[in-house]
């Protein structure tokens, strides 16, 4: 009764067999074809699982600044401190360069290019005197006042010469400038008296005067050029410095503490998610590119400004004094010509030689051309005056020669007057070339900087950085 009773209980449906529905076969779940599916769990998504993105330069930036291991507030006061310190540093270093740059063109334009005009007109002006005076030879030391009163002239403005190249001398350059202002003394003592022996009809006047033409030949010209050549040494040296490393130096500190600014400015940026880390970050960025530019301009300036000084400049000086000087021993040695009285054809083909090689000269001398052709010219009168001179005394007419190179001849227009015209333009070239080279000195020193300048503008740069990373510091504490 109890075992049948028990069977019947266990066939009857309770309520929980007919709260859960029916489990489907195995085999249901696990086949393909038609039939029931297993719908996808609620929790378990079957999309395309999206990937997280790369990031793009703001994001890059931003993972940079929060590696930066310091806390908000030291963060933001270390980053204050390197910029303001970068932007000092840069500041001073350009400002002492600035500095150097101005002295070391001060210096090269006093003990260089003034020493060395200085010493090109004491031998140009040597040059023309010894010319003047050469006329005693043949004129029984008798000269016209205007002779006369252009060899002093001549013999002043060498001595004025001498006198400037003192006043910019070094220590190493006064022995020379002494021995130069000692043998002027000399030569102008040996020119009097070989114009008091000449008036006198002593025949050692001319004795006298081939002396004083020694000494300027074998002392005052050799002292004069190599004091040039020192000049001209330390013009070179100053190219070199203004354009050298040590100005470079200073273009790369102040590119240095730009970098290290904007660098900075990034890193705000980043830690604060802005575009622009702040405003006054952003000023004292062009401030310091204004300063950059500003200082690099005016190193390249100084440094294009001596360099054309040292070198193109100054060889349109250099050969103007030398064509100058030269054209003057041509008329000393046409006058040599004329007083050795016949038997001169040696002193006549030196003359020939040299005007030869001196116009050949001005055909590729460095200066202005329309200056050169004018010399040119007047050479070629001058040569031309010179010939017929030597064709007088070679037909045996010497007192007529010497009449003609004197121009003295009422008839005939002699050598004397084609010398000062061609001296007159060749002393009007020296002038021009000069005055070229002083005016790109003072171009470069026109575009000289004051030390205080970049001092200044990198202090008020810092000063910017530094109070706007700790003005957008205190609204992130």
């Amino acid at each position: 009764m109890s075992a049948l009773f028990r069977r019947h209980l266990g066939s009857c449906p309770g309520p929980a067999a007919e709260r859960a529905p029916p489990r489907p076969p195995v085999a249901a779940l696990t086949r393909a074809g038609p039939g029931p599916e297993r719908l996808p769990s609620a929790i378990v998504s079957t999309a395309t699982p999206v990937t997280a993105p790369s990031g793009g330069l703001r994001e890059r930036v931003e993972r940079a600044a929060w590696r930066v291991p310091l806390p908000t507030r030291r963060f933001f006061v270390t980053l204050a401190l390197v910029a303001a310190a970068a932007l000092a540093v840069s500041g001073v270093a350009a400002g002492w360069v600035a500095s150097r740059n101005a002295s070391t063109i001060t210096d090269a334009r006093e003990q260089g290019l003034e020493l060395a005009t200085a010493v090109s007109d004491f031998r140009t002006n040597l040059a023309a005197a010894d010319a003047r005076a050469a006329a005693t030879l043949i004129s029984g030391g008798l000269e016209d006042p205007e002779t006369r009163a252009g060899y002093d002239a001549d013999v002043l403005a060498a001595s004025h010469g001498l006198t400037d190249a003192a006043l910019v001398a070094t220590d190493d350059d006064r022995e020379d400038i002494s021995e130069m202002a000692d043998g002027l003394l000399a030569y102008a003592g040996l020119v009097e008296t070989a114009r008091a022996n000449s008036r006198q009809g002593f025949p050692v006047g001319a004795a006298y005067l081939v002396e004083a033409r020694g000494g300027v030949n074998d002392q005052l010209v050799p002292l004069a050029e190599r004091q040039r050549r020192v000049g001209e040494r330390r013009m070179a040296q100053a190219v070199n410095s203004v354009g050298g490393p040590i100005s470079g130096f200073a273009v790369v500190v102040l590119v240095g503490g730009l970098v290290a600014l904007v660098w900075c400015a990034v890193l705000i940026a980043g830690r604060t998610r802005r575009v622009v880390a702040h405003p006054a970050l952003l000023a004292a960025t062009l401030v310091m590119a204004g300063t950059l530019a500003l200082v690099a301009m005016s190193i390249s300036s100084q440094t294009r400004e001596l360099r054309q000084a040292a070198t193109g400049d100054l060889d349109a000086y250099v050969a103007a004094n030398d064509a100058s000087s030269r054209l003057s021993q041509l008329r000393v040695t046409e006058i040599s010509a004329v007083a050795a009285r016949g038997s001169g054809q040696d002193l006549y083909d030196r003359f020939a030689e040299d005007a030869t090689a001196l116009t050949a000269e001005l055909t590729e001398a460095p200066g202005d051309p329309g200056g050169l052709a004018d010399l040119f010219a007047a050479l070629d009168v001058y040569t031309s005056a010179a010939e017929e001179v030597r064709l007088r005394d070679e037909q045996g007419d010497n007192r007529g020669a010497a009449a003609l190179a004197l121009s003295t001849l009422p008839d005939a227009a002699g050598s004397a007057d084609a010398f000062q015209d061609a001296n007159r333009i060749a002393s009007d070239n020296v002038e021009r070339e000069g005055a070229e080279l002083q005016r790109r000195f003072e171009a470069a020193a026109d575009t000289d900087i004051q030390p205080l300048l970049p001092i200044t503008l990198a202090g008020l740069a810092a000063v910017l950085a530094a109070a706007g990373i700790l003005a957008r510091g205190r609204r992130y504490r």
